[in-house]
């Protein structure tokens, strides 16, 4: 039997109307996963961990992580994502490159996400897995169009929070919470935009 997809994931819940359930399951993993973070956002919510400043500590290209961002050029951006959703893919000196799965409607995080699936290191889909990704293997875009609205630059100095890291087993709850931070505009004209890029 084949493996359910992140998709089939979606549809399931869509089709047995437990997507509040659903969003309930993810409101408390999420608070499990910031207790694990040695206390430091225990209680706390997206809200909360977005607004305090707090130390900087690295990522790992290929993990998924969440955080809070100000970005420099907030004031000439159309709209952007305060918390973001993230596979770091390529590091700078000031910053790196991500894939922010915010700038997709569920339904295409999931499709995104399967497609990613097969650049995966291995299929234990634990602490372990992370994504061989570059922006070069992207940059066609072509089986991948999905990614091309996703990709940002990060600068380290806007990072106004801790990286809280996401492991693979736990991507798929990750791709459907509900707690992107969109300014300037709303999620639904963010995915919008989104779909005529692809």
């Amino acid at each position: 039997m084949a493996k359910e997809t992140y998709l089939d994931t979606l549809k399931k819940a869509i089709q047995t109307s437990d997507v509040a359930g659903k969003a309930r399951a993810a409101g408390n993993w999420f608070r499990q996963v910031v207790n694990r973070t040695k206390g430091k956002f225990s209680g706390e919510t997206p809200d909360t961990i977005m607004s305090r400043s707090t130390t900087f500590s690295s990522n790992v290209l290929g993990k998924m992580y969440f955080f809070s961002y100000d970005p420099k050029w907030k004031d000439k951006l159309p709209w952007y994502d305060r918390f973001p959703l993230i596979f770091p893919i390529e590091k700078y000196n000031d910053g790196f490159l991500g894939i922010n799965f915010h700038y997709l409607h569920p339904r295409d995080r999931a499709i995104l996400m399967d497609e990613l699936k097969g650049y995966a290191n291995n299929n234990k889909y634990d602490e372990t897995t992370k994504l061989l990704l570059t922006y070069n293997m992207l940059r066609g875009f072509g089986k991948l169009k999905r990614a091309r609205p996703t990709i940002h630059r990060y600068l380290d100095t806007k990072v106004q929070s801790q990286f809280v890291r996401i492991n693979a087993d736990e991507w798929e709850v990750a791709l459907f919470l509900p707690v992107e931070r969109f300014k300037k505009a709303n999620k639904k004209q963010v995915w919008a935009h989104s779909g005529e890029m692809f």
